[in-house]
């Protein structure tokens, strides 16, 4: 009886030497019309597959191997009689070897210029049939899906068997490979109409391992960093990255994209500890850093313009651990570099105007929260004055900035800032009067000066305690969501003491 191992790549890297090696091994090389063209030239005897079927390729090649031969070669149970009597009466033969991979649908997407039509045709379907087919009879067929496990399986053939262990392993791996392809084009799909923002009836992640961390949190813990699309930002030098400096740079890259002017934000433990904006760069560091002089050292700095000389060297002043720009002027990444344990990050600017998906997902211990990205509500123009005093143009200025900043912060928030600076940060209190302390207490051991400032809370005041705790310290102007119980006498209390609040109608809780 001939043994056949059928032979249909995209990826055809390795695939002479597996051709070849399984040739030697007396299996018939079988293929569709682009792989048995690249085999031939390498020296390789196939047959194709439209001789076996006696059914040529036809539409463009998008049928080649939906056919009963090959699906009843591949699927046919060795272990039960009828199936092999099936097999002798019709006349077909057995596929022992499947290597198969799939049109490259990511690497289409990930292009960015692709169009709509060759998205669509880089959408496979006789692959994941082969693979699934394959997968599904894996005691009797090796699927071979990754170019990894070439040799490793040859060195088995050779030996004579090839372990169950081995095959049940090859099969695991097929059908991850058809499950993350098939949840891939269900994302492309979704995202077509991702202006409806429903929520899905199913949710699937399509991440690959896109590097293995030393650990994760801690050294006790596995970490990994996996990737649903093309990395959108290059690391250019420093040390391998943790599992905690992954989670430093996405809160760094979340602030980053709420403003427009040059900025500089700077992270510790995934908490701002200062924001500044100005006419450059230099003069944006001047303000973040000057927020905490001291949270910085060791911390995330990043810009969203290009990394100027000026900058770069006020920020070289101190020790950071990453420093994260969308483009390193001549002469920076010189300067930079002599700290050989920094890491240098260059970001795509795109990142910054939407995330790659319109959900966020955390893990519980007993399932899944699933949620839209919270879009800023920063329009002035949907804001509510409730106060008999009206904030002034500049401090309608601040709280806009203010606005920003608190959304970054982890509830209860509290956000004392100017128009382009941040004064005093309080987050993650189980009170509101404790993070407005916390902020107040940040802005005093800074030495800065609250005349002018103002203060953005993510969440309602449920009393008037911090309201009168911010006018002791001379703000002025405050701006909250609004919608408590207690808002009219926050607001009664605003009025005795001649303060501006907004209420913006929509709250930004981050837990």
């Amino acid at each position: 009886m001939i043994r056949h191992a059928l032979i249909s790549l995209s990826d055809k890297s390795r695939s002479e030497d597996l051709a070849k090696e399984l040739a030697e091994l007396g299996y018939q090389i079988l293929s569709t019309s682009s792989t048995a063209r690249h085999l031939r030239e390498q020296g390789v005897e196939v047959r194709e597959v439209s001789d076996l079927t006696g059914f040529p390729e036809i539409l463009s090649g998008r049928v080649k191997t939906l056919h009963p031969r090959i699906h009843a070669g591949i699927l046919a149970d060795r272990s039960r009689k009828e199936h092999l009597q099936a097999l002798r009466k019709l006349g077909i033969e057995q596929i022992d070897v499947v290597a198969v991979n799939l049109y490259p649908f990511r690497q289409t997407l990930e292009r960015g210029n692709a169009t709509p039509q060759e998205i669509i045709e880089n959408i496979d379907i006789g692959g994941p049939a082969l693979i699934r087919a394959a997968a599904k009879n894996h005691r009797g067929v090796l699927v071979l899906s990754d170019p990894e496990d070439y040799q490793p399986t040859l060195e088995q053939l050779r030996a004579g068997e090839v372990s169950q262990e081995w095959r049940t392993h090859l099969a695991r791996k097929a059908f991850r490979l058809v499950s993350a392809y098939d949840a891939l084009i269900a994302s492309y799909f979704a995202g077509l109409a991702a202006e409806t923002q429903s929520l899905p009836g199913n949710f699937s992640l399509n991440c690959r391992l896109g590097a293995r961390l030393r650990y994760g949190e801690n050294p006790h813990q596995q970490g990994g960093f996996y990737l649903s699309a093309a990395c959108p930002w290059q690391a250019l030098h420093g040390k391998e990255l943790s599992y905690n400096n992954h989670l430093d740079i996405d809160s760094t890259l979340r602030g980053l994209r709420l403003f427009q002017a040059p900025t500089v934000v700077i992270t510790k433990h995934c908490n701002p500890c200062g924001i500044g904006s100005g006419e450059t760069l230099a003069d944006a560091w001047d303000k973040a850093f000057a927020a905490d002089t001291q949270s910085p050292y060791g911390g995330i700095v990043g810009v969203n313009q290009p990394l100027d000389l000026e900058t770069a060297r006020r920020i070289n002043s101190i020790f950071t651990e990453i420093i994260l720009a969308p483009e390193y002027q001549p002469g920076v990444l010189e300067l930079l570099r002599k700290k050989k344990n920094r890491r240098l990050i260059r970001f795509s600017p795109g990142i910054l105007s939407r995330p790659q998906s319109p959900w966020e997902l955390k893990n519980l211990s007993h399932g899944w929260l699933l949620q839209e990205w919270d879009p800023l509500a920063d329009d002035p123009q949907s804001w509510t004055v409730v106060t008999s005093r009206q904030p002034s143009e500049q401090e309608l200025k601040a709280l806009g900035f203010a606005w920003k900043v608190v959304s970054l912060l982890r509830s209860n928030a509290i956000a004392i800032t100017g128009a382009d600076r941040v004064y005093g940060l309080g987050g993650g209190q189980t009170s509101r009067i404790d993070s407005t302390w916390l902020a107040l207490h940040k802005a005093a051991k800074f030495g800065h000066d609250l005349s002018g400032a103002v203060c953005a809370s993510d969440g309602f005041f449920p009393f008037r305690d911090s309201v009168d705790e911010l006018r002791r310290h001379n703000i002025m102007a405050v701006i909250q969501p609004g919608g408590s119980k207690a808002d009219p006498e926050v607001i009664q209390a605003c009025n005795e003491l001649g303060m501006a609040m907004v209420f913006t109608g929509v709250r930004h809780f981050r837990h």
